[in-house]
């Protein structure tokens, strides 16, 4: 390892711990959820680490724009990062951050499926990434998937989106589901291709935040073809990730030919058991489907929170943060929206990610 590679890692450890120092605290949460209305939810929002960016709206901005500026920081400052890393952190910065290129074209692949003209909104929704060759105006203006396919020649994309792309074109495909599969599968294995690259004992620092990644998507593909699907093995076996972390090919094997979601939790209990906590109280329903999606999240979120404390600044101190940051947007964005549709606090905040204590009793469990 020469002092430069050095340098890199312990300068934007350093950088990441300055920027956590400005995530929410739990008195900003309970602000935000303890407002008014939209305009009273940014005039607190504006008292935070995001009050620079938010300067420029009103109390009359509709709740999407605030959601628009917010996401748009976690952009800025990953693009900011890029040109500091070398090899082989750059490669996978890189492929993390090509997840919000993927959330983008999946946004506009939805719009094309249903059939919606108007443009302007979801362009506003986008995030704006400049750091990326693809252009998402050329996507956006495309009135067919036949389109789209031109419009992503040249791209890191392209090969692996082509088929399904097409087959929905033909008419072959009715559904976004091989098209939103293709791009997650492609981007979860380009990061663990990417950590391939690194020398042992920093790929085991990184390996604890994107390892889980990969597991819990596959239990959310495995319980949620049990429960909302008539689905053979075989097809709930397509609907995996094609990585592995803890639970290998033959225990995801074992796993498709349960009966029952009862079945399913019980032999991950068991086998993982790690994992166990994740699945308590859960069975099936759309609310135990919204318990077992933040429970997921919450537990990788305390994964990244583990190795960013863990050891001195490092290169793994700043994906932990980018992590972190990436779900605290996205509480940001249920807490607006709660407050827009006047849900109950007490409620949504047990739906965050991020801990928050509600009457004395803490939310966060995991």
């Amino acid at each position: 390892m020469s002092f430069s590679s050095l340098g890199e890692r312990v300068s934007m450890g350093v950088k990441a711990k300055v920027l956590y120092s400005r995530l929410l605290t739990e008195a900003d949460y309970i602000a935000i959820l303890d407002s008014e209305n939209v305009a009273h939810a940014l005039e607190r929002l504006k008292s935070t680490a995001y009050g620079e960016f938010l300067a420029s709206l009103s109390g009359e901005s509709h709740r999407h724009e605030i959601e628009a500026v917010v996401r748009a920081t976690l952009i800025r400052h990953a693009e900011e990062f890029m040109p500091h890393l070398g090899a082989p952190r750059d490669k996978l910065f890189k492929a993390w951050f090509s997840l919000y290129e993927a959330e983008n074209l999946k946004s506009i692949f939805r719009n094309i499926m249903s059939g919606r003209t108007s443009k302007d909104d979801l362009r506003r929704r986008l995030y704006p990434i400049t750091a990326t060759k693809i252009s998402f105006e050329k996507v956006l203006i495309a009135k067919n998937f036949a389109a789209v396919i031109e419009a992503l020649s040249g791209t890191r994309f392209y090969k692996v989106l082509a088929q399904p792309l097409h087959s929905l074109s033909s008419g072959e495909e009715h559904s976004l589901f091989p098209v939103e599969m293709a791009l997650d599968s492609f981007v979860e294995a380009t990061i663990f291709k990417a950590l391939r690259r690194f020398e042992p004992a920093e790929r085991d620092s990184l390996l604890p935040i994107f390892g889980p990644r990969v597991d819990l998507h596959n239990l959310y593909a495995l319980y949620r073809a049990m429960v909302f699907y008539d689905l053979t093995p075989e097809e709930t076996l397509n609907r995996l990730l094609p990585v592995r972390y803890r639970i290998s090919v033959s225990d995801l094997r074992e796993s498709v030919r349960f009966k029952s979601p009862g079945e399913l939790i019980s032999f991950i209990k068991e086998r993982f058991p790690v994992y166990s906590g994740l699945f308590d109280g859960v069975t099936s329903g759309g609310e135990a489907q919204l318990i077992l999606e933040r429970n997921f999240k919450r537990y990788l979120y305390m994964q990244a929170h583990r190795v960013f404390i863990a050891g001195t600044p490092d290169f793994h101190t700043a994906m932990s943060y980018f992590i972190l940051r990436s779900f605290e947007i996205a509480d940001i964005t249920k807490m607006v929206e709660s407050v827009r549709y006047g849900y109950d606090r007490r409620k949504a905040a047990a739906y965050l990610v991020a801990p928050v204590f509600s009457g004395g009793e803490p939310e966060w469990r995991y």
